[in-house]
């Protein structure tokens, strides 16, 4: 029985090179997977900022410009959401607010975009187009297929 407790106890350390080996051969194979490290949270001043940001972003009375480049305005949010949907302006459209220097586009004001794009209006403006643009654009080219010799799809770019 002394005898039987090395042989068994080697036959152990064998089992476990063995598995040491396999799981070596294993992590060569299998590519190093790194976590990503979590973000710092912020602090109540990044917070505090932040929130006035966003708060005067929302106040503040915006005056946009049109595809023919007119001035509009003044409004609030909610007109420059519903201009969202019906597609009067985008992201390139350039905007003026009170803070600001010069005219920006919407997506460089860094806290607008949000506030225009929200769930409902991002919604509304998919409804419009499957609903209302596509069927109206399908319409339209079988009207005038004689009369275009050549098809493109720069229409369905734009929407």
């Amino acid at each position: 029985m002394a005898d039987q407790q090395p042989l068994d106890a080697a036959a152990g350390k064998k089992k476990r090179r063995v598995k040491k080996k396999t799981t070596e051969t294993q992590a060569e194979a299998a590519p190093i997977i790194q976590r990503p490290t979590k973000k710092p949270s912020l602090t109540f001043e990044d917070r505090q900022h932040f929130d006035y940001i966003r708060e005067a972003t929302s106040k503040n009375v915006w005056y946009y410009r049109d595809r023919l480049s007119v001035p509009r305005g003044p409004c609030n949010l909610p007109v420059l959401r519903e201009c969202w949907v019906q597609g009067v302006i985008d992201e390139g459209t350039l905007v003026w607010g009170q803070g600001l220097a010069d005219w920006l586009p919407i997506r460089n004001v860094r806290t607008l975009v949000p506030q225009i794009r929200t769930m409902e209006v991002q919604v509304a403006t998919w409804i419009k187009r499957q609903f209302a643009l596509k069927p109206a654009i399908a319409r339209i080219r079988r009207e005038r297929a004689p009369q275009r010799p050549v098809q493109t799809a720069q229409i369905d770019n734009m929407y």
